[in-house]
C-alpha cells in the first residue's frame, strides 16, 4: 500500500475502519466490486488492510448500514447496491414547513375523476355518498425521479374546478385552491399509522408485494374546520423517516 499523500494528515485521522469502508465504498461505486459480486473475504480484507477482524467488521458495517452489502456468517458479502440507499426524511415544526414539503418536491398525476371516494380511507369522507374531486398520482422529489409517495387527493367539490388547473403549471394543490377560490388553509390533522401497501400504489412504484408502507393522512380545513382538500399517501417503510420538533409553550428561545 502507498503512503499517505502530504498534507493529508487530517483525513488519516479517521479511524482505520472508517477509511478501509470509504476504500470499498469506492469500489463499489467504481464497478470494482459489481452488484451481486461478493466482497473479498475478511481474512482477505484483514491481510490487504493489515488490520484486525474486528476492524474489518466495523468496516462492513458501515457498508451493510448503508445498505450497500448484505453479510450471512459462514457466506461472506454480497454487493447489493452500487450507491448508499436515501431515506426520504420529513421533518415538519409547523404549517408553514408543512407546505414547504410540497414546494420541495412535485406531483406527477396518473388520474383524475370526480366520484365517491372509497369509504374507509377518512371517517367523515366518502359516507354520506358526496361526490369529491379525486387525483391520483406519484410524489418525486423535484429533481429526481424516484417515487416518495403514491398520493391520493380528495378536492372539496366545492372546489372541483379546480381540475382545470391541474394539467398545466405547478405548485400545490391546496395553493392553487387558495389563489383561485380565496380561500385560507387554517388548520391540518396528520396522522401516521403503518400499513400494508394497496397494490394500486404497489404498482405504480413498481415495488413487491410484501412492501410495508408509511400510510400519512392529512385533512385540510378552513377557519369553519370545513374539509378543503385531504390526502392520503403511502411511502415504502424503508424509504420513509419523519422528524418532528416539540417545545413547552411558554418556554424562552435562546437567544445565542
Amino acid at each position: 500500500m502507498t503512503g499517505p499523500a502530504k498534507g493529508s494528515g487530517a483525513v488519516n485521522e479517521r479511524p482505520q475502519y472508517v477509511r478501509i469502508s470509504d476504500l470499498l465504498r469506492d469500489r463499489i461505486a467504481s464497478g470494482a466490486y459489481g452488484v451481486g459480486a461478493m466482497l473479498p473475504t475478511e481474512g482477505e480484507l484483514c491481510r490487504e488492510f493489515r488490520s484486525s477482524r474486528h476492524t474489518v467488521r466495523e468496516a462492513l458495517r458501515l457498508l451493510t448500514t448503508a445498505d450497500l452489502i448484505s453479510c450471512r456468517q459462514g457466506s461472506g458479502c454480497r454487493v447489493m447496491a452500487a450507491v448508499p440507499h436515501q431515506n426520504y426524511v420529513h421533518a415538519m415544526r409547523s404549517l408553514d414547513q408543512l407546505f414547504q414539503y410540497a414546494s420541495d418536491t412535485r406531483f406527477f398525476i396518473e388520474k383524475t375523476e370526480v366520484a365517491v371516494p372509497e369509504s374507509g380511507i377518512f371517517p367523515d369522507i366518502g359516507t354520506d355518498g358526496a361526490e369529491w374531486l379525486i387525483v391520483r398520482g406519484l410524489r418525486l422529489k423535484r429533481d429526481e425521479d424516484i417515487p416518495i409517495c403514491a398520493s391520493t387527493v380528495l378536492v372539496n367539490k366545492t372546489y372541483a374546478d379546480i381540475a382545470e388547473d391541474l394539467a398545466t403549471g405547478a405548485g400545490a394543490i391546496y395553493r392553487r385552491i387558495e389563489k383561485r377560490f380565496g380561500v385560507e388553509v387554517a388548520e391540518v390533522v396528520q396522522d401516521i399509522t403503518v400499513t400494508s401497501m394497496p397494490a394500486r400504489a404497489t404498482l405504480a412504484m413498481s415495488l413487491t408485494q410484501t412492501e410495508v408502507a408509511v400510510q400519512v393522512r392529512r385533512r385540510y380545513l378552513d377557519k369553519d374546520k370545513i374539509v378543503i382538500l385531504a390526502s392520503v399517501n403511502y411511502h415504502p417503510a424503508d424509504r420513509f423517516s419523519y422528524t418532528m420538533q416539540l417545545r413547552r409553550e411558554g418556554a424562552k428561545r435562546s437567544r445565542s
